[in-house]
């Protein structure tokens, strides 16, 4: 299960603006607000988003996440207005937390083999109906392939210090079955039966105990961090 891991990782930012959506929160936005005008003093439109222990976060990075981020959201459905602080924010610490758990992985030695990035790249372009399909893709993204086998190893060095440093997420029945009465109640009759839906439950919480030990692991690198925001 920890190669999902990353990919939890991945969604992390998505799943703190939709937690922090609520009206229960504006008191947090609003601090969130403060905090960003008061980096925003400093920043410059073309200089970096952040610094992690010296390593600038490139705007252009940031821009290109912030676009794929918006996107995201609106494939989903999801009502993002008056919500832009809180997106980028959003994204820089992911961001942030990308470049902490990186650090960490090479100060630990964690190396990647060309062999191990040309086996993930292999299984990354499979998911291409052709190779036309495939450059389509890039050129939308503004991508290529050795960006991708890049970005590639790099999520491979981190998921080694992700796995060395998370435990196995465990799922019991009778968190499955809250689960599924929770969701039961909410669908009322249209509900699907427990066995149609079991292993999907299971897969769920797996992941979301995943993503939990990776946020906490990155709140621990972090305030351990010199880190500076600049947006």
């Amino acid at each position: 299960m920890k190669k999902m891991l990353l990919v939890a990782l991945l969604s992390l930012f998505a799943i703190g603006l939709a937690a922090c959506s609520g009206d229960d929160n504006a008191e947090d936005d609003n601090n969130e607000e403060e905090q960003t005008e008061e980096s925003s003093e400093d920043s410059s439109e073309d200089g970096p988003v952040a610094t992690v222990n010296g390593e600038e976060l490139s705007r252009e990075d940031f821009e290109q996440q912030l676009a794929n981020a918006q996107q995201q959201y609106e494939q989903m459905g999801m009502d993002t207005e008056g919500q832009q602080d809180q997106i980028e924010q959003s994204v820089v610490d992911e961001m942030i937390g990308m470049e902490l758990l990186q650090q960490e992985a090479e100060n630990e030695g964690h190396e990647v083999s060309e062999e191990e990035v040309d086996e993930r790249y292999e299984e990354f372009t499979s998911q291409f109906e052709s190779e036309e399909a495939r450059d389509e893709a890039y050129e939308q993204n503004d991508l290529d392939e050795e960006t991708v086998r890049e970005e590639l190893k790099r999520s491979l060095l981190i998921n080694k210090y992700v796995e060395e440093n998370t435990e196995e997420a465990e799922v019991s029945e009778e968190e499955i079955e809250e689960q599924y009465d929770a969701m039961s109640e909410q669908q009322g009759e249209e509900a699907p039966s427990y066995d149609e839906v079991k292993d999907q439950i299971e897969q769920q919480l797996i992941t979301q105990k995943e993503n939990e030990q990776v946020t906490q692991l990155i709140d621990e690198l972090r305030e351990e961090a010199d880190v500076e925001v600049l947006i």
